[in-house]
């Protein structure tokens, strides 16, 4: 559904101009309702910002796994790759710039991060509150995230259970990820419960206070 006049995977679509090939992957089951999402225009952003754009169908009932493992066979093995997810639709191109050129300097992976800004507590069994955790060492990671193409495939061949949690993934393989700088502006939401609240979003970042 539209939020703020432009459908969530439109706007992920304006917000990758930086990258030079799009694969869309959604499972089989889905596809028309994906095709009815892309922009009219989709072609003409394409063509415009030079970069191709791909929709592909993943098997029946699939799921982040098979979506991924999709993609990777859309694209050159050697390529960086930006894993992205529709639940974050709003992907400043800035942010784009800096991941790729992570991974252009050589990281097998690149996490946008931003400093967690919350007070974090924990709590033990009973669910008592029993310590305050230091936040300096804490951070959020967002979308999209950086890889070698090369790293994600030995990713995805980790995975047993289909999910594919690419962070924990990397970390169990004892890869070090480089840490980039992370953009408020590109926020996790859940549509379309959280579409008032994104159209807000959106709207501030159009219109900051004082313009």
């Amino acid at each position: 559904m539209p939020v703020a006049g432009m459908s969530p995977l439109s706007r992920i679509l304006e917000g990758l101009r930086p990258c030079a090939e799009v694969v869309v992957v959604t499972a089989w089951e889905l596809m028309p309702s994906v095709r009815a999402a892309l922009p009219d225009r989709a072609g003409e952003i394409a063509a415009g910002q030079g970069f191709s754009l791909k929709l592909v169908a993943a098997e029946p009932a699939a799921g982040r796994a098979q979506c991924v493992a999709a993609a990777l066979a859309e694209i050159d093995p050697d390529a960086p790759v930006l894993l992205h997810d529709i639940e974050w639709p709003v992907v400043p191109p800035t942010l784009v710039d800096r991941i790729s050129d992570a991974l252009t300097e050589g990281a097998s992976a690149a996490w946008p991060t931003l400093p967690v800004t919350d007070s974090v507590k924990a709590v033990d069994a009973a669910g008592s509150v029993t310590a305050t955790v230091d936040r300096a060492m804490l951070r959020s990671v967002q979308y999209p995230r950086g890889y070698a193409a090369g790293t994600l495939t030995t990713l995805l061949a980790e995975d047993t259970d289909g999910t594919f949690d690419d962070l924990a993934l990397t970390l169990s393989a004892g890869l070090r990820p480089t840490l980039v700088e992370g953009d408020a502006e590109a926020v996790t939401v859940e549509l379309p419960r959280d579409s008032g609240y994104l159209s807000a979003v959106l709207q501030s970042a159009q219109n900051p206070p004082g313009r």
